[in-house]
């Protein structure tokens, strides 16, 4: 009897000791392969499923993960947030290999927050033509004052009012009105300026597309799901 009362208590604390220490151990293996994927090493992963002993087959109740500072595509998002649920990673490949591989899923829902100083770095280096470019964003809309250059001629200012939008995968900026000194006309730039695409969302490690975009006080607040309209 006495035997066996140990071995209760035996595996009881095994059990116990195996629910404080088996999420921290496989979230931290998911951040880090997460860190992999977002170019980010600030990436924080919280995992949850009962019993978390058996969290090695690779089935999770949820995952959370947070990054800062994560490249995705060529823009960098301050902060992205993602939960899954109901979720399969292929274990095997996170141990060997340090990736996040994605089996299977029922939900997902990412955040992800773009800076008006993040924008104004992508565009002088992403956008032929653009430099010297300044974002300022407001409530529902992004002002962008830059130099533009016509062919190998001349610089002149331009500015571009317009908005973020999301169109399934894409997110991307369309202008609105297009102004030489303060004056609308057409748009010198072209289709490089009429919209400019900022981020390929399938370039996450899990799919989503693009729910709504918000605009407002300096910063740009993307919110995406896995799920149909």
């Amino acid at each position: 009897m006495k035997r066996m009362k140990i071995i209760v208590i035996a595996i009881v604390a095994l059990i116990a000791a195996g629910e404080l220490f088996m999420p921290w151990l496989v979230g931290s293996l998911i951040a880090r392969g997460m860190s992999g994927a977002t170019g980010s090493d600030r990436v924080t992963a919280q995992v949850a499923k009962r019993p978390a002993l058996l969290m090695f087959d690779g089935r999770f109740d949820s995952v959370r993960i947070h990054a800062y500072d994560s490249k995705v595509d060529k823009i960098v998002f301050a902060e992205l947030d993602a939960t899954l649920k109901d979720v399969a990673i292929d274990m095997p490949v996170l141990i060997t290999q340090r990736k996040v591989a994605v089996k299977g899923v029922r939900d997902i829902d990412l955040t992800a927050v773009i800076t008006q100083e993040e924008l104004s770095r992508f565009l002088n280096q992403s956008v032929k033509g653009v430099k010297n470019a300044k974002v300022v964003i407001e409530s529902g809309k992004v002002n962008v004052t830059a130099g533009f250059l016509l062919g190998q001629i001349a610089s002149i200012a331009i500015t571009l009012e317009g908005k973020v939008v999301g169109d399934g995968h894409r997110i991307k900026f369309v202008t609105d009105r297009f102004l030489l000194n303060n004056t609308a006309v057409g748009n010198i730039g072209g289709s490089v300026l009429t919209e400019i695409p900022l981020v390929d969302l399938r370039k996450l490690p899990f799919g989503v597309k693009a729910k709504s975009v918000v605009m407002d006080a300096g910063r740009i607040t993307i919110v995406a799901d896995n799920r149909s309209p």
